[in-house]
């Protein structure tokens, strides 16, 4: 086995005479013939938040150059009694740095800050110099994605799976990344915001990545929102979250959510919003009368992203739905053994360390 550097950004581990593959987008691709993850991390949202996005593009998940080595965990783990299904495999990571979900396509380069956002073409570049290394003879791939990687883990899967014309099973899984529209417009507002930034000003000009199929029937910013393309997609995809996922509390009702849910202090009135949330995301994931094309598997456990968690994507103290636990289920599910469709039906959240 050896590594490889990619633009400094990238890391790829390939084991010669291996046909699978995972790749993911930080946050995650996975393939076993060819196995490629993408991890794409949170996202630079706003015009008005140049601050924060230039501060943000010098650490290391905004440029190359303050990287730090990526450990491989979880679901990357070579280790076998840790990561039994995925040990084997060929693994490659996508370092998170373009702040919108590797969506953007521009020219322009801001003029006080010297920052460009070009992720779509990040994507593009990777995925051509990996088909290169090996990832078109895999016989199992998987594109996966963590937090704001699971967007583009959908938002690309089709053209991931077009890529392997001659790969017998390729599968797309989403960790945490999708976030939904809330139907009451104060808790739908945060991340409207955020995408209509991602979507529609220069600094990231997302819109004309996005599928026309979303955008020639609303906004642009709503085709950043799961829920509105994950129909037209024809890979089979696996979404794995909670229902209560700590981002997205957070970021729709402020940091002290987080607090009350680990002390068990929350009020009846952030209990019931809670359980409005739910509700909403519930609706918005695919139901579950096609599980072979969307396996589900939704906690209630307040936390945030699993597959690069020891702890949580592991045999040690994995996540439990139903008595299946999620690395078990997600593995059922990818190599068809059975189509997993869970969901917790407890309708508040458990703390973090649960």
């Amino acid at each position: 086995m050896y590594t490889i550097s990619l633009k400094q950004s990238f890391i790829v581990l390939y084991r010669k005479g291996q046909c699978a593959w995972m790749d993911h987008l930080q946050h995650t691709i996975l393939t076993q013939d060819l196995e490629t993850e993408l991890e794409i991390g949170l996202y630079n949202f706003r015009e008005e938040d140049g601050a924060q996005t230039s501060k943000r593009s010098k650490s290391d998940v905004g440029s190359s150059s303050y990287m730090h080595p990526q450990p491989f965990k979880g679901i990357f783990s070579k280790n076998q009694s840790a990561n039994p299904e995925f040990y084997n495999w060929n693994k490659v990571f996508v370092r998170y740095c373009d702040g919108g979900s590797f969506t953007g396509d521009v020219e322009y380069v801001d003029p006080a800050t010297k920052l460009h956002f070009r992720g779509a073409r990040i994507f593009t570049v990777v995925l051509e110099e990996l088909l290169a290394k090996g990832l078109k003879n895999a016989k199992n791939a998987i594109l996966a994605g963590s937090s704001a990687g699971g967007y583009p883990a959908m938002l690309y899967c089709d053209g991931f799976r077009n890529s392997l014309p001659n790969t017998s099973r390729v599968k797309c899984l989403v960790d945490s990344g999708y976030f939904v529209h809330f139907k009451n417009p104060v808790l739908g507002r945060p991340f409207e915001s955020i995408y209509k930034g991602i979507a529609t000003l220069q600094l990231q000009g997302s819109a004309k990545t996005l599928p026309k199929s979303c955008t020639s029937k609303m906004k642009p910013e709503l085709c950043l929102f799961a829920e509105n393309i994950q129909q037209d997609i024809k890979t089979p995809i696996f979404i794995s979250m909670s229902a209560f996922d700590n981002i997205m509390t957070q970021y729709t009702l402020g940091g002290g959510i987080y607090g009350c849910i680990q002390e068990g202090t929350c009020t009846a009135s952030q209990n019931k919003t809670l359980q409005e949330m739910r509700s909403d995301f519930l609706n918005a994931i695919p139901k579950g009368n096609n599980p072979k094309l969307r396996g589900v598997f939704i906690d209630v456990v307040h936390h945030h992203t699993s597959l690069q968690k020891q702890t949580r994507w592991s045999p040690v103290k994995p996540i439990v739905v139903h008595n299946l636990a999620a690395p078990k289920a997600f593995a059922d599910w990818y190599f068809d053994r059975n189509y997993t469709y869970l969901i917790d039906e407890r309708s508040l959240p458990l703390p973090n360390d649960s």
